[in-house]
């Protein structure tokens, strides 16, 4: 387990902005050299002059898509111009939409499993092989967070597509934590609710989903549940720092994990009452 990550390499994908912002601040008070991976190498810039004034020992950034094997190829040498191996890898990078099972394109099915679950396994490929080597060396191994989601412990209406691909970061998360059991490299899952970040005006719509008044809900819950990224950092941060195996983050988040695992009967019946009415077929 990390102590501390005082002069520790963590490297963040989705570092620029939101969750993997917030992360890297909290990162950056502590002393850690940081190494930022987004797509865009103007927000990248801007997240990493803010960091060094917070306080990080250093702070590199790599322009790349986790989308794309071939930037992600570029990952190992990054890390290795920094350090023999990352301490801490936290997969942030994601994206969020919505509309019913049947009604969201298949397009949108593959962009939604690229980045939220094949770029998860992109970036763990490009790291892992140097923290294991590191590890049988006897010199330390490191810790592993992937950013899930609540809709990944529970399947909200609306949200099958996206659920789907975070379902599969937490299963694939504790394969991996299994599998590295025994090399000291820990594996920790961060399933939050609705949080407060840029992403929730990116939101994408289909189907009958796509409404100016869903919108507004959506808008509104985000809002009303009151999650602050800063505060999904600092818990992700300590329960790293202890090896957890899942941390589950928000008042939504908590109430319909436990209420599952408690009495799954009752979630059900919510869920019931909030699900979309099927469309009339009859003639008018």
């Amino acid at each position: 387990m990390l102590k501390t990550f005082k002069n520790k390499l963590c490297v963040i994908t989705g570092g620029s902005s939101g969750i993997g912002l917030a992360i890297a601040e909290q990162l950056a008070a502590e002393g850690a050299r940081l190494l930022l991976v987004a797509r865009d190498p103007t927000t990248l810039a801007s997240a990493a002059e803010s960091l060094r004034k917070r306080g990080a020992a250093e702070v590199a950034v790599l322009s790349a898509d986790v989308a794309k094997d071939e930037d992600i190829a570029r990952l190992p040498a990054a890390i290795a111009a920094l350090a023999p191996a990352a301490d801490l890898l936290v997969n942030s990078a994601g994206i969020v939409s919505a509309g019913l099972l049947h009604e969201v394109p298949m397009e949108e099915w593959r962009r939604l499993h690229e980045i939220n679950v094949l770029g998860v396994v992109r970036v763990i490929d490009a790291v892992l092989p140097a923290m294991l080597a590191r590890a049988a060396r006897g010199e330390g191994g490191g810790q592993i967070v992937n950013i899930a989601s609540a809709a990944g412990l529970v399947g909200f209406s609306g949200l099958g597509a996206y659920a789907a691909t975070k379902s599969a970061v937490v299963g694939l998360s504790e394969s991996l934590r299994n599998e590295l059991a025994g090399a000291r490299i820990g594996v920790t899952t961060v399933c939050p609710g609705f949080v407060k970040t840029p992403i929730a005006g990116k939101l994408k719509l289909f189907g009958r989903m796509d409404n100016e008044r869903t919108q507004q809900f959506v808008q509104n819950w985000f809002v009303k549940n009151n999650l602050e990224a800063v505060t999904v950092a600092r818990k992700t941060l300590r329960a790293a720092k202890r090896n957890q195996k899942l941390v589950v983050i928000g008042r939504d988040a908590l109430s319909g994990y436990w209420t599952k695992r408690i009495m799954p009967s009752v979630l059900d019946r919510m869920m019931a009452r909030m699900s979309p009415k099927p469309k009339s077929t009859r003639p008018r």
